[in-house]
């Protein structure tokens, strides 16, 4: 979680980077992939698409059908990162565990004749929250990272001494949906899952029709770009550490989706060319939801704006409440004014509200008042890193604990600075 900045950072040392990791590495030790029994060709070449990658992780990786694993005790499912791919009505997994955010209009409203509540409302196509409507007939895939529900039954299962230690808890799981508009968008959703490592999202097929960037949607042009390859995808450890097991390390990247998108336009007045949202861990792990590449979650996470010029990129800091100035790597960093030290003590284990940090303190720099919740140490990104890179022009919000911000934009200055 993120420390408030209290002092003035010295110039870094050198940093120690390794391999590439992302989260493969993550699951692939305890991961199940599930597929429909039933499930079209298109859905099960996802799946195993799925399996081949994890299997260059982990030998272990297992695929069950959606029957298998309904069947298996959650004392053993509990313990499993369980990946569902195919559609809402072939895995029957999805269908008992479905997403809040993605639905088939056709399939839930058709057979009542209208929306409820809004009958001049489209009932087909594929809707997913945060990113709008889609046409039917449209591929669309859609990859979601949640908390397992077979996880929570486990907590519940277990004896009264351990639920009432964190430490003795199993490790967090997660559920990750595969899922889309047709067999066609599963397939679609399962690649750039694997090409691109995206957590969270949408892989759009032909034909593309651009839709109007409105309040419930996000036009197509803005979902279809990959982050830049400048952002950092390895494994860091913060200059002067003595512990080599102390480090930060790439887990994949979450497309921003249409609130993001309005709440940063909101605040700052600058309209974005682009956003992502990049996801870490630490030696830690992933220990709390807060933490984790769900798209709720805002720890761990560097969020990448592109503007349109210099002056959308002063304009923003300054709407920002970009306050101090600090160095990093020989560049010039601010950080937003206005978070207490004193509420992050004993907030470790604890979920906080769903807010995007970045959004939660720029309100507070804005207006000069508080939340009715007190702040934590998420309720910032420590650091505001403008950039031009490659003749395009980049706002960096890192939300860590300071050394790891330090050296992730300290990573970003030394790959850049040939750009």
């Amino acid at each position: 979680m993120v420390k408030v900045l209290a002092y003035c950072f010295l110039a870094l040392l050198p940093i120690c980077q390794s391999a590439c990791a992302d989260i493969f590495d993550e699951l692939a030790p305890a991961a199940v992939v599930c597929v429909g029994k039933d499930a079209p060709d298109a859905e099960r070449q996802a799946a195993n698409l799925i399996v081949e990658a994890l299997r260059k992780k982990s030998g272990s990786v297992r695929l069950l059908t959606d029957e298998e694993l309904m069947a298996t005790p959650a004392s053993e499912s509990g313990k499993w990162h369980v990946i569902v791919v195919g559609g809402q009505l072939i895995n029957s997994v999805l269908l008992t565990y479905p997403s809040y955010w993605a639905l088939d209009r056709e399939i839930h409203y058709a057979p009542l004749g209208n929306m409820p509540g809004a009958p001049f409302t489209e009932t087909r196509g594929f809707y997913v929250g945060g990113f709008g409507y889609f046409f039917a007939g449209h591929d669309v895939g859609f990859v979601e990272f949640d908390r397992s529900p077979f996880y929570g039954d486990l907590l519940l299962s277990l004896p009264p001494e351990q639920k009432a230690s964190c430490e003795a808890a199993p490790p967090l799981r997660f559920l990750i949906r595969v899922t889309g508009s047709s067999p066609n968008g599963v397939l679609l959703g399962a690649k750039r899952f694997v090409e691109t490592r995206m957590l969270y999202g949408l892989a759009l097929g032909p034909p593309r029709w651009p839709r109007p960037r409105d309040l419930w949607n996000l036009d197509d042009e803005y979902t279809k770009p990959d982050p830049p390859t400048w952002i950092p995808k390895g494994t860091y450890s913060p200059s002067g550490s003595t512990d080599k097991n102390v480090a930060i390390s790439y887990l994949g990247w979450l497309m921003a989706d249409r609130a993001m998108y309005a709440g940063f336009l909101e605040l700052t007045g600058c309209k974005q060319v682009q956003m992502w949202r990049a996801k870490y861990k630490t030696e830690a792990g992933l220990l709390d939801f807060n933490r984790s590449p769900h798209h709720r979650a805002s720890g761990n996470e560097l969020l990448v704006v592109r503007l349109s010029s210099p002056e959308e990129i002063q304009n923003a800091l300054k709407n920002l409440g970009a306050a101090a100035t600090i160095t990093v790597s020989g560049r010039t960093c601010y950080r937003t004014a206005g978070v207490r030290a004193s509420a992050r003590d004993g907030m470790d284990t604890v979920e906080k509200p769903n807010l995007p940090a970045n959004v939660a303190i720029a309100r507070v720099a804005q207006t000069g008042k508080e939340r009715a919740a007190p702040l934590t140490e998420d309720s910032a990104p420590a650091y505001i890193l403008p950039a031009t890179i490659a003749g395009e022009h980049y706002l960096i919000l890192a939300n860590f604990d300071d050394d790891y911000a330090e050296v992730l934009l300290s990573e970003i200055v030394r790959s850049t600075s040939t750009r």
